[in-house]
């Protein structure tokens, strides 16, 4: 015979029933047999199945429990798995953490697992292993030496992107002075050939004033022996001209 219990310890039990101990725990917690956890269990089911299921949770004061289960049931229902898959994927879960796998690399190991089948697996290990043997280093530090390149990966690409515009800097700060250049010697060879053609007219100038001191020199080289004869014969240029005047 089932013993009428207070709303209270109902709830109590339906929590219990919810939370999924055994009945024989839950009755062994809430000090009644295992009959009453059964027989309050199929009464709230009853219920849920003629008044709904928030109906029955909250005449029973676990809406709370209820809310939570249906919660989970839509839960499964989108991802398309089913309790024992779920319960599944808990127990690996689990298992995961007692190797001291943090649940941000479980798929990732996963993913490790499913390639153990590929042949270049093998091949990876090995290369992994030639590493260690060579550097001296443990597989971890060796990954921990990639991730720490990896990271500062960002950081090169920035240099490098720097180094690049300043490169495309220089490039046009060059093209610049070779054009500055290219007008400079533009303008050196016009006035190289501007002083070419001034040294040619000097040159010429020079040659016909030479050319004129030429004849101006004999002219006065002629003066100068008619002067000198005409005082070997006792004469000066005054009687000369007055003579030549005179006549």
């Amino acid at each position: 015979m089932t013993v009428q219990l207070s709303p209270h310890k109902v709830s109590k039990i339906l929590r219990g029933y919810f939370s999924g101990p055994s009945q024989i725990k839950i009755a062994k917690e809430a000090g009644v047999d295992q009959s009453s956890i059964s027989h309050y269990a199929n009464r709230f089911k009853g219920m849920a199945a003629e008044y709904g299921l928030l109906a029955a949770g909250k005449e029973y004061q676990v809406l709370n429990e209820v809310e939570s289960l249906r919660s989970l049931s839509v839960e499964l229902y989108k991802s398309k798995l089913t309790v024992e898959e779920a319960r599944q994927g808990h127990n690996i879960i689990k298992a995961f953490l007692k190797l001291g796998i943090n649940p941000e690399k479980h798929f990732d190991l996963i993913e490790a697992c499913k390639k153990v089948e590929d042949p270049s697996f093998a091949e990876a290990a090995l290369k992994l292993a030639q590493i260690e043997a060579q550097t001296g280093r443990e597989y971890h530090q060796v990954i921990s030496s990639f991730e720490k390149a990896l990271n500062q990966l960002p950081q090169l690409e920035e240099k490098i992107i720097g180094a690049k515009s300043e490169l495309k800097s220089s490039n046009e700060g060059i093209l610049k002075s070779k054009q500055e250049l290219a007008g400079q010697e533009e303008y050196l060879e016009k006035y190289q050939n501007e002083v070419k053609a001034k040294e040619a007219q000097l040159e010429k100038e020079l040659l016909t004033k030479m050319k004129q001191l030429e004849v101006e020199k004999k002219e006065v080289e002629e003066v100068a022996a008619l002067k000198a004869e005409l005082t070997k014969n006792g004469l000066d240029l005054k009687t000369i001209l007055k003579l030549a005047k005179e006549f």
